[in-house]
């Protein structure tokens, strides 16, 4: 459902690069529950925001339900997670 691969993502400024994730990998599979814990810094909310297809990362692979997202374009990765929402929603209620 959700694999990333040596995923990467890096903060750049003309002046420091900050490197928030560096060769990450998970795998969570459909059914499974995750947790997202760590110290102030650790690249908690970066995850997320690439899981969650808000945020672009600099390397790796991510595919997310058997699909390669990068690249994506912002349009088509809200267009996917919306769809993917609803489709959670309903599998709520």
């Amino acid at each position: 459902m959700l694999r990333m691969t040596n995923l990467s993502k890096v903060y750049r400024t003309h002046m420091i690069e900050t490197h928030a994730l560096r060769d990450f990998e998970i795998n969570v599979k459909q059914g499974e529950f995750v947790t997202v814990t760590g110290p102030s810094g650790s690249g908690k909310t970066s995850f997320l925001n690439i899981a969650g297809l808000l945020e672009e990362f600099t390397s790796g692979e991510y595919v997310l339900d058997g699909v390669n997202v990068k690249g994506w374009t912002t349009r088509r990765a809200r267009a996917c997670a919306t769809k993917s929402w609803a489709s959670s929603s309903r599998a709520l209620t």
